[in-house]
């Protein structure tokens, strides 16, 4: 697939079981609360769970540098996270990686797609509400920070169209 993030060639491939250490490792790079393999793993127990890789080319060939997982329930999805390594980020990768995420959820046959988002992630909102995501509702203290305090979480929504 052609990528539209700034001269990156890219691809978003659905992960499998054989993937769990990898995106264990990717979480635990993008995120300051991992959440572990075992937690990885039972994604791919979930019915309707599916995960992504995002991939680009380097001098040593496909690199995982991003991921995503979802769930589908009753034709609606859920992104429940979606992360960039650092080093790749504010380069439009996520952007692809979403758009990716909604394709295959659009194609197992999601109407809509559901997330949480924090309320102190600025740069993810903006990701979102780009790909049409609108703010319809909120999780009071749903985010436990590393310092103990809690964040609210902004449910958002999108209506998924080929």
């Amino acid at each position: 697939m052609a990528d539209e993030a700034r001269n990156i060639r890219a691809s978003a491939v659905l992960a499998g079981p054989f993937d769990i250490d990898l995106l264990a490792r990717l979480q635990a790079l993008c995120f300051d609360q991992p959440w572990g393999r075992d937690f990885v793993a039972r994604m791919f127990a979930v019915p309707g769970g599916f995960s992504v890789l995002l991939k680009v080319d380097a001098r040593i060939g496909r690199v995982p540098v991003g991921f995503a997982m979802c769930q589908l329930v009753a034709g609606e999805a859920e992104l429940l996270t979606l992360g960039v390594v650092p080093d790749y980020g504010r380069r439009g990768l996520g952007r692809y990686l979403l758009r990716s995420c909604m394709d295959k959820a659009l194609a197992r046959g999601a109407s809509v797609m559901y997330l949480e988002v924090s309320e102190k992630n600025h740069a993810a909102q903006r990701l979102y509400a780009a790909a049409g995501f609108s703010v319809i509702g909120r999780r009071a203290k749903y985010y436990k920070e590393i310092d103990g305090s809690q964040t609210d979480a902004l449910n958002m929504r999108c209506t998924l169209v080929g």
